[in-house]
């Protein structure tokens, strides 16, 4: 018998009752499947509710969509459904079933398993791993058929069933003429990106214990608990690296949640969703098993797409009680007021912001005129994540580039004996020099018993400066995880549509989106990140290749950025002329110890003939 979740418990105390066809379908899925099958039952699909959706990592995905309906109150016509109103005595449009569950299919691989989409834009076949089907509950499967022949085609037609196919032989028939069986050729690829948790986070089940609630059952602090009321107005807060704006926002979300609002949560970063999503799905879980679906959280361009998308159009349904909008420095002043244009007409907004952390340049005085946001701002500046070794380097730094901003310093408040291991490298070199350093150190990570793989990243400026880290770790055979195409899967994409420049940079754009919000943060694999996909996560090893190209205006605050995402040991890997004197600075100040493999000797001479340096345009950064 397949796996149930939620558990029958929570079915039963779900607050939309389950219909008799989705019952009966359940219950013929749970018969017919094995338990190598997982049967998720009314998943939230933040802001998409598919009925039922089945899974097992050697069979791939299955979607189903149950209708209860009387098909003699319903007819075809040009290919589009209609049903009877009795009020008006007339037709009117119903939505199509087939084309609503293949729009949660094309969520799914769009935005809940990115890494799916990734894969689907280089081998098409990969489609093929989510299948969707409708049952109709009240008629049989040839009765279906003959009334909705005109919009089915040999593709479709076995994606329609009835209640004639619920016993166990012909479901399991249906579902395996559509590949869904054991033995999928697609298994070891399913198993290496460890499918089956991500479907799990995506539809809001996540395992427990893969996220520690420990550190979210904390107890807040005076001025955290000063921000947790979802009082009706708008509120603007400033806050350090590391100071608990994430904390504060889940426990708001919650919060709300639990008090029957409605909650939107947006960023701007896509690498974030996931990890906004799988804290708060925790912690509201913790305390509910069903309030998270009040609760939804997308990135901003998701939200509202630069491009046409029919994709995500019922994401928000009704009007918005709690607006929390996290990574604030990057949003325009247009951009939150089209979310506010979300809200009820009494509702509550917070903004979280770290202007040093403003690594696209917006503007702050902009944000500061945001619509009701009055009085003075709120500012959280004690970071219990952030060693203070590391959080002197990162003020120091602030200091001597002058940065812009209106964050204050950073006052480390972890516990002095977690600063025993705590160590802050600087290296300045050129790239070939800083690549070979690289290559040392982290042969000689890997090797230290003490250090967990799972625990590294590695952060660069750009995808190009990413591939070059790729092939040191092919080179020491270590396996990674990146947010970004591999060198030859940009090579097949560009042979592809050879010829087409814009169709090649906008499939490009497509897949680095779907390698961004696919990243997986969990996993035994060194991390290969850029420095704007990484912000707001952290890791007990960093080594930042900070190779910045000329088009990125915001440098300082992009090495701001990649510094504070340290929890303990640091090595930074300057190519930069202009921060050059930075090192000598930190070195010599004590926020850093030199690198053996720095080059001193070299530093001035290289500053001197800085003139004679020529870098070449990179593709930009794709920032969401």
């Amino acid at each position: 018998m397949a796996i149930l979740v939620p558990s029958r418990e929570e079915i039963e105390s779900l607050p939309t009752k389950l219909t008799n066809g989705e019952s009966r379908l359940m219950n013929a899925l749970l018969e017919a499947l094995d338990d190598g099958w997982t049967v998720y039952v009314q998943p939230h699909l933040n802001g998409l509710k598919p009925d039922i959706v089945i899974f097992a990592e050697d069979g791939g995905v299955g979607i189903f969509e149950v209708k209860d309906w009387d098909l003699g109150c319903y007819r075809i016509r040009d290919k589009k459904w209609q049903v009877y109103d009795a009020s008006s005595r007339n037709y009117v449009e119903e939505k199509c079933p087939l084309e609503q569950v293949k729009k949660y299919k094309d969520s799914i691989i769009k935005y809940e398993m990115p890494v799916l989409g990734a894969e689907i834009a280089l081998n098409t076949e990969k489609y093929s791993l989510i299948q969707t089907f409708v049952y109709f509950d009240r008629h049989t499967t040839f009765e279906i058929q003959e009334k909705i022949q005109e919009i089915l085609d040999g593709h479709t037609r076995n994606n329609v069933f009835g209640y004639d196919k619920l016993n166990p032989h012909s479901l399991r028939n249906s579902l395996a003429s559509k590949y869904l069986k054991h033995g999928s050729k697609f298994t070891p690829w399913m198993q290496s990106n460890d499918l089956e948790n991500r479907l799990r986070n995506a539809l809001a089940y996540p395992k427990h214990g893969a996220t520690d609630l420990g550190n979210l059952l904390a107890q807040a602090e005076s001025k955290q608990r000063d921000l947790l009321p979802n009082s009706i107005g708008s509120r603007r807060v400033l806050g350090a690296a590391g100071s608990g704006k994430t904390f504060v926002l889940v426990h708001k979300a919650v919060n709300a949640a639990r008090d029957g609002k409605r909650v939107l949560v947006v960023c701007f970063n896509i690498t974030m969703v996931n990890y906004l999503r799988d804290l708060i799905t925790r912690l509201a879980r913790y305390y509910d098993p069903h309030c998270h679906r009040m609760i939804q959280i997308s990135h901003f361009h998701r939200l509202f797409p630069e491009e046409n998308s029919d994709i995500d159009t019922e994401i928000i349904k009704d009007p918005i009680d709690v607006l929390l909008i996290d990574e604030g420095q990057d949003f325009e002043r247009s951009w939150i007021e089209k979310c506010q244009s979300l809200c009820a007409a009494k509702y509550h907004l917070m903004f979280f912001e770290d202007g040093r952390q403003n690594i696209y340049g917006k503007s702050i005085r902009a944000r500061e005129s945001v619509p009701g946001i009055r009085g003075r701002q709120n500012k959280l500046n004690k970071s219990k994540r952030l060693p203070k070794q590391t959080a002197e380097l990162a003020n120091a730094f602030s200091r001597w580039s002058k940065q812009e901003s209106q964050s204050e310093d950073v006052t480390s408040t972890k516990a002095v004996q977690g600063d025993v291991f705590v160590k802050n490298v600087w290296f300045d070199g050129t790239k070939s020099t800083a690549i070979k350093a690289i290559q040392d150190d982290l042969q000689a990570l890997t090797l230290d018993p003490n250090t967990a793989r799972a625990d590294i990243a590695v952060l660069v400026c750009s995808v190009e400066d990413g591939w070059e880290i790729c092939k040191v770790l092919d080179a020491l055979h270590l396996p990674c995880q990146r947010n970004f195409e591999s060198q030859d899967e940009n090579r097949k994409l560009y042979q592809q549509y050879k010829g087409d420049t814009n169709k090649f940079k906008q499939e490009l754009d497509n897949l680095r989106r779907c390698y961004k919000a696919g990243f997986w943060m969990q996993g035994g694999r060194i991390k290969v990140s850029t420095i704007h996909s990484f912000k707001g996560w952290e890791l007990s090893n960093i080594l930042v290749f900070f190779n910045a190209n000329d088009s990125q205006i915001e440098k300082a605050a992009l090495l701001y950025t990649a510094i504070t995402r340290s929890q303990q040991c640091l090595t930074v890997y300057n190519t930069d002329l202009d921060f050059y004197d930075f090192g000598n600075l930190a070195i010599s100040e004590g926020y850093a110890n030199s690198h053996p493999q720095r080059e001193s000797t070299q530093l001035q001479t290289r500053k001197n003939s800085s003139s004679e340096v020529i870098r070449i345009p990179e593709y930009d950064e794709i920032p969401f």
